[in-house]
């Protein structure tokens, strides 16, 4: 049996009565975990509630009842610091328990760290599945995806596990994410022919503002992939060009990446667009080492 892993940052306590401790960062699992370690302090607090609270659709569970067969699986990728996990988690855990849905064909996989933009796990279950947010609820048959929700159910889960188990038509939430998705698993990505505008034009409908690319271009650089997260970074710049925040994080992705020029060029282009003394520091920081200043 895998090992579950926990996270636990306690207090540092020093030695005089007079000194503050540092505020503690918060307990989180880390790893593949039972529903029991939900029941248990901290996190009891929010997963007793929820499950407590939520009433399945009795009408929808019979339907689905029918539906529930032992060539039935479903992966559930969480995270203990995510306020979309705790509210739907409980839920999904409760609506399985009506199904009686068998616990060996179920397995929950707590992720995060000390970044929740890195969505891993120890034994990195997550590779190659795409987990862009959490949760990410994924139903498979005989082992293969047949499809997935993601962050929040479309309608309701109970709704929405029906529709995907009687294989009607399905779109998960951040439709872009299944293009992002096959890009990275066929090497589109590391295409250098590849075109940006193609692509982007490919996700202008699907998205639903900057930082939903933004943020898993941020990922995918947390996970060592700098020119595919650059790709990302430049199709977000062809949809969002107005963008001070996209093109800061444009000249940044181009810094990961070792071309300093382009990463200078698009970085003091944000100064000029944007004189938000944050935002104006943070830039700073990667222009000073971009130009080598630091």
């Amino acid at each position: 049996m895998k090992k579950i892993f926990f996270s636990i940052i306690a207090f540092i306590i020093s030695g005089t009565s007079e000194a503050q401790p540092p505020n503690p960062k918060p307990e989180i699992l880390y790893g593949v975990i039972q529903k029991q370690d939900l029941m248990k302090p901290p996190f009891d607090a929010w997963f007793n509630q929820g499950y407590d609270n939520y009433q399945p659709d009795p009408v929808a569970n019979n339907k689905l009842k029918k539906l529930i067969t032992k060539d039935i699986s479903i992966q559930l990728f969480l995270g203990t610091w995510c306020g979309d996990s705790k509210r739907e988690v409980p839920r999904l855990l409760k609506i399985l328990d009506g199904l009686a849905f068998p616990e060996k064909n179920l397995q929950l996989i707590a992720l995060g760290g000390s970044d929740s933009l890195v969505k891993q796990s120890p034994q990195h279950e997550e590779a190659g599945k795409g987990i862009f947010r959490v949760p990410t609820i994924i139903v498979y048959r005989n082992g293969i995806e047949i499809n997935r929700i993601n962050e929040f159910p479309a309608l309701s889960l109970e709704s929405d596990l029906y529709t995907i188990l009687n294989r009607q038509s399905y779109s998960p939430n951040y439709k872009s994410f299944y293009f992002v998705r096959s890009w990275l698993e066929d090497g589109t990505l590391l295409n250098k022919n590849i075109s940006i505008r193609g692509l982007a034009e490919q996700l202008r409908h699907l998205t639903e503002g900057e930082h939903e690319l933004n943020s898993l271009a941020y990922l995918l650089l947390k996970q060592g992939k700098n020119e595919e997260a650059l790709k990302i970074f430049q199709v977000n710049y062809v949809l969002y060009p107005e963008s001070a925040n996209v093109m800061s994080s444009l000249g940044e992705g181009y810094y990961k990446t070792g071309d300093t020029k382009n990463a200078v060029f698009y970085l003091e282009k944000t100064l000029e667009l944007n004189k938000d003394p944050r935002m104006v520091k943070e830039v700073l920081a990667i222009l000073y080492e971009a130009k080598g200043m630091k």
